[in-house]
């Protein structure tokens, strides 16, 4: 069923190769080039499960600019270069707001119109997946005929069999069948003028029992992309710490660790499948896995290298930090989010401006000298004195971890960082505004002049636009269909458009009314309204609102 051929430069490993005769195709997109495809764990999980179905052959595209197409200009599948649109399913999945002009990008270059109602019935049903669709998935909704919210593998065996048992249904049959499955929303519950479900139509997302399967690097990428050496593995799912900012850590929740021998066992076969001599752990909370060190150290043991995702830094001890320098670790990635404490209070943050400079120390006592550091800016209640407090605690940290290298020959270099805030749904801030654009782009200049002046700081900042871009996506409802369908046909000239786009909208950046019902609550995670909205009320409480903030 699976083989390895020599037809492209640059072999994958892993990659499947199924003949379509007597199989249902899925084709499986990935809205972004390809090396971030390939990095992605869910895309990845989607497809090894997805082929392991003998019955179903899963095939991938990605927005490449000079392959993938036939001499038409057909989009076509990596794996058999067949025409994309020759599928019986589309599945896209979708992890970042800013893909979705790329989504309409690669159903026009399918052959396939962007709106659905306007595909006729010989057209592929066109899916949509990903941590996106359990946000808000609806600026969406027009384009897609429905979505596989949820955590795929708890969703992937049921959805195989209605696909396989409605293989003979048209398009509007087999929707209504898919609509049996778990976590499964069709596009056409949703009024194009009124998105808001009643209660009665809420949708409650699939979870995953991580201990059964271990998302991994099931296809090694070709050529020298990213990760193109690393075994990536998921350690653990959601975050404890509920971050009032942080999306992750309340629509993955219940948190939830792999136990050790499970993932022992997955990373032994990923590396006998690869032949990688490299491990990436991935987890929004690896500081909080209980068995990372003693992981850390049979992956050692093993004459393994590794890397972390990211880590908080008050878990980082002396023996953790020999593991690292023993699997070769040279720089740590760590978020402090914000420069005050105030403000890492206010987003619940726990994080002490003391342990900071304590745990730097530790890290350059150790020999490690690079670090990169992750900041919001235009959080709401942000005062000047919080932005110098970034200048200060960067130029603090540098200075610490010069003052406590063993060698003096030790190059410390910080790389920094900084993006603007955008209120999440599904998180305590949804209802927080956007900062105005050029107060924003005033900040920045700001920062990114007195970040300089210190020296061994290297510092990366997002365009407030497309922050607020993002941000008008991430709340925004099917109202903004028209928007992606205009930017995707914008031909290199999609930055002014964009940024008019922002400035006709900048209504949808104020702070939401605490009453007022949310487009996006009919799709339910384990905590309710009730208890974002008091965390809401608690990050004004840190920053001096005596009784909160009640909208």
């Amino acid at each position: 069923m699976r083989k390895e051929v020599a037809t492209k430069s640059d072999l994958e490993k892993g990659a499947c190769y199924k003949d379509w005769g007597g199989r249902l195709p899925v084709a499986l997109g990935y809205p972004n080039r390809y090396a971030l495809a390939m990095s992605n764990l869910g895309f990845q999980t989607i497809y090894h499960l997805l082929n392991r179905e003998p019955r179903i052959v899963a095939e991938r595209f990605f927005l490449e600019n000079d392959a993938g197409v036939d001499s038409a200009g057909a989009l076509l599948t990596r794996e058999s270069s067949r025409p994309v649109a020759a599928a019986r399913v589309i599945l896209f999945s979708v992890s970042f707001e800013q893909d979705y002009v790329n989504l309409v990008i690669l159903l026009r270059r399918a052959g396939l119109e962007p709106l659905a109602k306007n595909r006729s019935a010989a057209d592929p049903l066109v899916l949509a997946g990903g941590v996106t669709t359990f946000i808000n998935p609806l600026p969406l909704f027009p384009l897609v005929d429905g979505f596989l919210s949820g955590e795929g593998e708890s969703q992937i065996l049921e959805f195989c069999e209605t696909l396989l048992a409605g293989e003979n249904l048209d398009r509007t049959g087999l929707l209504k069948q898919l609509s049996r499955v778990p976590g499964f929303i069709s596009s056409t519950s949703a009024s194009e003028v009124n998105p808001i479900f009643s209660v009665g139509d809420c949708i409650f997302l699939p979870r995953a029992e991580v201990a059964d399967f271990v998302p991994r690097t099931f296809v090694a990428p070709a050529g020298d992309e990213i990760f193109s050496d690393t075994l990536l593995v998921e350690v653990n799912r959601g975050c404890p710490r509920g971050c009032r900012f942080c999306a992750a850590g309340f629509v993955y929740r219940p948190f939830r660790n792999r136990p050790l021998a499970v993932l022992k066992e997955a990373i032994s076969a990923g590396i006998s499948e690869s032949g990688f001599e490299r491990v990436g752990l991935v987890g929004s909370a690896l500081g909080d896995y209980p068995e990372l060190k003693s992981l850390c150290r049979w992956l050692v043991d093993k004459q393994l290298s590794f890397s972390f995702s990211s880590i908080r830094i008050d878990a980082i001890d002396n023996e953790l930090l020999n593991l690292m320098l023993a699997a070769g670790v040279k720089s740590i990635t760590i978020a402090p989010e914000a420069g005050s404490e105030r403000l890492r209070r206010a987003l619940n943050k726990k994080l002490s401006h003391t342990v900071i400079l304590k745990q730097a120390a530790r890290i350059a006592q150790a020999g490690i000298g690079r670090l990169k550091l992750y900041f919001l800016m235009g959080l709401p209640e942000e005062r000047e004195a919080d932005l110098m407090a970034i200048v200060d605690l960067v130029k603090e940290i540098r200075q610490v971890m010069l003052d406590n290298r063993q060698r003096k020959q030790l190059n410390v270099a910080l790389n920094v960082s900084i993006n603007p805030f955008v209120p999440k749904p599904q998180t305590p801030l949804q209802w927080a505004p956007f900062a105005d654009v050029k107060e924003l782009k005033r900040k920045q200049k700001f920062l990114a002049k007195a970040l300089l002046r210190i020296g061994g700081v290297n510092v990366e900042m997002e365009s407030p636009v497309s922050a607020a871009w993002q941000s008008l996506l991430s709340r925004g409802g099917v109202e903004l269909a028209p928007a992606l369908i205009e930017l995707a046909g914008a031909a290199g000239k999609s930055g002014p458009r964009m940024k008019k786009l922002v400035n006709d909208n900048r209504q949808n950046f104020v702070a939401l009314a605490l009453a007022d019902p949310l487009p996006w609550a009919f799709i339910r995670h384990s905590v309710s309204s009730d208890f974002l909205k008091r965390e809401y009320s608690r990050y004004w409480a840190e920053l001096g609102f005596e009784k909160g903030f009640t909208g």
